[in-house]
Formats: structure tokens, C-alpha cells, sequence
């Protein structure tokens, strides 16, 4: 039977039974009417009260048998609503385990495309940085020593330049594994962490869209030794901008991961 049918006809019992209590109460009352009336009309004072007696113990006796079938009923009404909340509280256990198992699913896949995303920059940051230190070994070809100079401090002050955005990107992944810790900790506590990870998936996007960015300002640095041209100044200037943003960007979502986390220990400890 289907959950939906279980709780129709565990809904009808409980009303068949509220309805036969009701019904025992009215037999009740019935019934004191009914022994009353039984009593003859110009019975002397004496006889009328023995019968009275007698009949209020026969009443007395059949109450109780009322009362008895009603605590019947009540007991049979209690494991009724104790069966329709067994039946609710299974069929929640089954959606939760079946929501945790989807989104146990669907966290592989999304580590696993990241970790895709993460070697594509990885592999293009090495080559970019490959393409460096052969501008750097291409230097000393150079015959005149005051270009060689300027050339060298070219290559130092973009290299400078990298490592001040490489610097930049390591403090956000050490922040994002702390969350990523802290997330885990608390889930296996029972803790709600959704809204978190929806933060860190954010920041994650962030952070690898100022990756890419940076590996094409290697991309301009890597083209020669020369100075850059004023086209290409001006994209260094606008790459410089947007990664700063999306290194904010994903600063500020962490620490929305951050504050949601103690929000939802919060709920949990005061539920």
C-alpha cells in the first residue's frame, strides 16, 4: 500500500474508533434513562429505594463494562496514531536517506569536475611559468649590457607581480580548506551545512575564474622581454582589476560559508 493510501485508511480507523467511543457514551446515558423508568409508579418510599439501589448497582456494574470497552477503544485509538506517526516518521527517514544519497552523488561529481577545472590551470600556469624562465635564459644572449639590465628588470618586476596574485590565491584556498574542514566536522554532527557549501561552491568559482585571469596576464608577461604595448597595458589593467574583485568576491563568500555555518549550529543546538 502506498503512503498515501496508508495514511487514508489509518485516518478512517481513527474516525470509526472516535465514533463507536461516542456511541458507548450514548449507551451510557440510554441506559440510566432505561433502569430509571423501570421503577413502577406508587412504589412505597422503602421499596422504591432498594430498587433504586439495586438498579444503580446493575447500572453501576454496566457502566463499568462501558468504561471498559471505552478504554478499549482509547488504547486501540492510541495505536492507531502511534502507527500513522511510525508510518510518517519511516517515510521521512526514506526521503532524507534518499536526499543524502543524491547529494553524496552529486558532491562527487561537482569534486570531481573540479578537480578537472583545477589541473586545466594547474597544467596552463606551468607552461606559462616555463615560458618565464625561458625569457629569463633568452636575456642572456643579449650583447649590450644596459638592455640586458632592462630586460632583467622587466622579468623580476612581472614575476613580482604574480607572486603578489599567486600569494593572494593560496591564503583563499587555506581558507576555503578550513571551511571545507568545518563543514565536514559539523555534517557528521547532524548539522545543516547546505547553505554553506553553496557559499564554497561560490567561492570556488570565484577563485578559479582569478586563476584563469591570472594565467593569462602570464599569458601578456611571457610574450617577449619588450616593453608591453599600450594595448596590452591596458588589458594588464583591466585583468589586474577584475582579479582583485573575484579574490574579494570569493573572500566575502567564505565568510558567508563562515557565518551560516554558526547560524545553522545555532538551530541545531536550540532545536
Amino acid at each position: 500500500m502506498s503512503a498515501k493510501g496508508g495514511s487514508a485508511s489509518g485516518g478512517k480507523k481513527y474516525l470509526s474508533l472516535f465514533v463507536l467511543s461516542m456511541m458507548a457514551v450514548a449507551v451510557n446515558v440510554s441506559i440510566a434513562s432505561a433502569e430509571e423508568s423501570r421503577i413502577p409508579a406508587g412504589t412505597n418510599a422503602e421499596m422504591r429505594l432498594k430498587t433504586q439501589v439495586e438498579l444503580q448497582a446493575d447500572l453501576k456494574i454496566k457502566r463499568a463494562e462501558r468504561e471498559a470497552e471505552i478504554k478499549k477503544l482509547q488504547a486501540e485509538r492510541v495505536k492507531v496514531q502511534a502507527e500513522l506517526k511510525a508510518g510518517m516518521e519511516t517515510k521521512r527517514e526514506e526521503v532524507k536517506a534518499n536526499i543524502a544519497e543524491k547529494r553524496a552523488e552529486l558532491k562527487t561529481q561537482i569534486q570531481t569536475k573540479r578537480a578537472e577545472i583545477q589541473a586545466e590551470i594547474k597544467a596552463t600556469r606551468e607552461e606559462a611559468k616555463q615560458k618565464m624562465e625561458d625569457l629569463r635564459v633568452s636575456i642572456k644572449e643579449e650583447k649590450d649590457a644596459a638592455r640586458a639590465k632592462i630586460k632583467e628588470t622587466r622579468i623580476v618586476g612581472r614575476e613580482k607581480a604574480l607572486e603578489r596574485f599567486d600569494a593572494a590565491v593560496e591564503r583563499m584556498n587555506a581558507l576555503k580548506e578550513r571551511v571545507n574542514a568545518q563543514i565536514n566536522k559539523l555534517e557528521v554532527k547532524g548539522v545543516d551545512t547546505a547553505v554553506a557549501e553553496n557559499f564554497v561552491a561560490t567561492a570556488e568559482t570565484k577563485l578559479n575564474d582569478a586563476k584563469t585571469k591570472i594565467v593569462e596576464t602570464h599569458a601578456l608577461f611571457t610574450v617577449s622581454t619588450s616593453e608591453l604595448t599600450e594595448s596590452a597595458k591596458t588589458t594588464l589593467r583591466t585583468l589586474t582589476k577584475e582579479i582583485d574583485t573575484l579574490l574579494k568576491e570569493t573572500h566575502r563568500a567564505l565568510n558567508d560559508a563562515v557565518k551560516s555555518l554558526k547560524d545553522a549550529l545555532k538551530n541545531k543546538i536550540i532545536l
